[in-house]
């Protein structure tokens, strides 16, 4: 089953465009994601120019990788495409995601399994070509509060939220990155927490076996993050690349130094191409002076531009001049990251990218940014839009089929619910309400012709008093459909379950819901269904069907 993306909420319309006409976008992109001819350009443009002017080599980044990736647990078959990397033929398919608990929402998983997918297919594509898909580890961040929490549906099939804090309490400002943040005791009490909401199945104590040994006292929550998805997918082959590593921050230090010895070019490139997107979409970033964050006393702090060749920390007292900050990268590059503008600089600055797979937010801020690209002398890579998918379980499926819905319904959850109380009370409200609202503009419409016989200036007050009688007669039907909801508590239960499987707290279920609740309940059947299911060529929203 498969659903347009113009038919769910909560897509840009940047996105929509993209997937539905490329060519109306191409100005902001070098490759068109649908043609093979165009992913053979994007990998004969890498091969020629990876390399030309940097001051590494592909052996100096596979044996970086190599080391991050043996911390990582990852399998014999990530080590070996790690080794591919070495050869001149081979390139990556990329994508990145935070460092979320548990792995975060959904779509971290989707994601990682779409570029193992997109790997093959262009492994058939040009065999003469090696490729292997690389996980960019946004461990860099300081966003706290977007990673450490998870939603599950407990043993009633409830909403749940489950949150980790350091120490056990909220604090008032995180400005801590992510990769610095260790674990400590209290994910024994998140990890317990979890395991008592969830339904216990056969199993859960396979799950937690995982998690256990991925989310440990003293362990970082980024080192974690990769652990956990290795235990699921490891066999994919998929390669972590932690960014935070010092040795890969030394990789990077021209990137950082020609952003500080450069500024504002980069914030300008993306302020023109913006001020072309928005005459008719909404840009997703703003630039910044300086597109560069420094860690000060383990907190990360925007560089901002002072007179006089100063800089300095936001939001705090830190200066520096022009000579010592420079000086600092070149001696302690692993405290210089990039904000959303410069990270798929230094990722496809870094990596023989040749394709990113991306999310519709993604894939609108990397339009923005092709003339940074050009302006760095890296290659833009293809974008190729990730797959959506929402996993059907089978008490909603069977909810769906008897009640004669569509799944595109229950993102509406008013009108669903209309529906649900016309089918079982057999009374049409929509059809009464219209026909009452009908014959009430049919009324205003004839005596509205004597009264502009009469008096002109009455016509005027007499619509008004109509649109609020119209106003008055869509209060009413709320409060009927209300009224109607009480007396069919059972089905309105029912329902609401099944609205928030699919569209949990109005957002879409791959944006909301930790794959955690599913293994639990389902086993490592679902990755298997995920890899199976999920169609990398199809770009609709996707529809996979599950149970026990």
């Amino acid at each position: 089953m498969q659903i347009p993306f113009s038919k769910l909420p909560g897509f840009n319309e940047f996105f929509l465009e993209y997937i539905n006409d490329f060519n109306s976008l191409k100005e902001f992109f070098n490759y068109n994601y649908t043609e093979k001819e165009n992913l053979f350009k994007s990998l004969v443009d890498k091969e020629e120019n990876y390399l030309n002017k940097k001051l590494f080599t592909r052996n100096d980044l596979a044996d970086i990788l190599l080391i991050q990736n043996k911390i990582f647990n990852a399998s014999d078959t990530a080590l070996q495409n790690i080794e591919l990397l070495r050869n001149e033929n081979t390139f990556a398919v990329v994508t990145g995601q935070q460092a979320g608990i548990l792995t975060g929402n959904l779509y971290t998983v989707i994601k990682a399994i779409n570029t193992f997918q997109l790997t093959k297919k262009y492994a058939e594509d040009f065999p003469e070509y090696n490729f292997v898909p690389v996980f960019w580890l946004e461990a860099d961040d300081h966003d706290f509060l977007e990673v450490n929490n998870i939603n599950v549906f407990d043993r009633e099939n409830n909403l749940v939220k489950m949150e980790y804090f350091e120490n056990g309490t909220p604090q008032e400002r995180y400005l801590t990155p992510v990769n610095s943040i260790l674990l400590d005791d209290f994910i024994e009490k998140f990890k317990s927490d979890l395991s008592d909401s969830l339904l216990k199945t056969d199993f859960s104590e396979y799950v937690f076996d995982f998690i256990d040994r991925s989310y440990k006292s003293g362990i970082s929550l980024s080192v974690a993050f990769a652990r956990l998805i290795n235990y699921l997918i490891g066999d994919l082959g998929i390669i972590f690349c932690n960014p935070a590593d010092k040795e890969i921050k030394k990789l990077l230090i021209p990137v950082f130094e020609k952003e500080l010895n450069t500024y504002p070019a980069t914030c300008e490139r993306v302020i023109e191409t913006s001020a072309v997107i928005e005459q008719k979409y909404e840009p997703q970033v703003k630039p910044q002076p300086i597109n560069i964050f420094y860690n000060h006393n383990n907190h990360r702090h925007l560089i901002e531009p002072r007179p006089e060749n100063i800089f300095a920390l936001k939001n705090s007292r830190q200066r520096f001049e022009k000579a010592q900050l420079l000086e600092q990268l070149y001696t302690s590059p692993e405290n210089f990251s990039g904000n959303v503008i410069l990270r798929p600089i230094c990722q496809d600055y870094l990596l023989p990218t040749v394709a990113y797979v991306g999310g519709p937010s993604e894939i609108a801020y990397f339009g923005q940014f092709k003339s940074v690209y050009e302006f760095f002398d890296v290659n833009m890579p293809v974008i190729y839009p990730r797959t959506s998918v929402t996993l059907l379980e089978s008490r909603v499926e069977n909810f769906i089929s008897k009640n004669g819905f569509s799944l595109e319904e229950f993102f509406d959850e008013k009108k669903i619910t209309a529906k649900l109380m016309n089918k079982i009370n057999e009374l049409n409200v929509e059809e009464i309400f219209n026909n009452f609202k009908d014959e009430l503009n049919a009324l205003y419409y004839s005596v509205g012709i004597d009264l502009e016989k009469i008096d002109k200036n009455l016509l005027t007050a007499f619509k008004n008093k109509n649109e609020k009688y119209i106003e008055s007669l869509q209060y009413l039907k709320d409060k009927f459909i209300e009224s109607q909801a009480k007396q069919n508590e059972s089905a309105i239960l029912k329902l609401k379950s099944a609205i928030q499987s699919i569209y949990p707290d109005e957002v879409l279920q791959e944006r909301y819901i930790n794959i955690i609740y599913y293994l639990n309940k389902y086993g490592m059947i679902i990755i298997n269904r995920l890899i199976e299911s999920m169609d990398v060529n199809n770009f609709n929203h996707q529809v996979i069907e599950i149970s026990s």
